[in-house]
C-alpha cells in the first residue's frame, strides 16, 4: 500500500495542508491543536461516508475517489499502528530502567545495613584489607 501511495503521490489533507506519507510518521497520534493523525484518519474516513454507501445490485458503483480514500484511509491507520506499537516498546523500556534502579537501591541498602550490623572487629578487619 505504501507503493501505492509512492506511484499515485498521494496527500493526506490535514489542518495544515496536504501531507505526504513521510509527513506522517513525524506527526502526534493526538494533540490539543487538531494537527494530529487522529483528525486525519476522522477527516479521511468522513470523506468516505459522504461518497455514498455501497450498491449491492449495481456492480457499476466503482468510485475511483473512494478507493483511493480508502488505501489513504489504510495507510494512515498503518501509521497509527506503527507508533502506538513504538509508543508502547518505549514505555515497557522506561518501567525496565525504573524497575532496574529500584533493585539496585535495594541491594545498595542491603549492603549498607549488612555493613552496619558487622561487628567491630569485622570493620576493623575490613579497613585494615582496605589499606593494605
Amino acid at each position: 500500500m505504501y507503493k501505492f501511495a509512492v506511484q499515485s503521490k498521494l496527500r493526506f489533507p490535514s489542518s495544515k495542508g496536504d501531507l505526504t506519507v513521510e509527513q506522517l510518521f513525524d506527526m502526534p497520534l493526538k494533540s490539543n491543536s487538531g494537527f494530529d493523525l487522529d483528525n486525519v484518519a476522522r477527516n479521511i474516513f468522513n470523506d468516505i461516508k459522504a461518497i455514498g454507501e455501497e450498491s449491492f445490485v449495481d456492480s457499476n458503483n466503482n468510485n475511483p475517489r473512494k478507493k483511493l480514500l480508502e488505501n489513504s484511509l489504510e495507510i494512515v491507520k498503518d501509521v497509527i499502528a506503527t507508533k502506538q506499537a513504538e509508543n508502547s516498546l518505549r514505555l515497557n523500556k522506561i518501567k525496565k530502567t525504573e524497575e532496574r534502579k529500584k533493585i539496585l537501591d535495594a541491594m545498595a541498602a542491603k549492603k549498607e545495613q549488612q555493613l552496619s550490623q558487622a561487628s567491630l572487629e569485622e570493620l576493623e578487619a575490613k579497613l585494615s584489607a582496605l589499606e593494605e
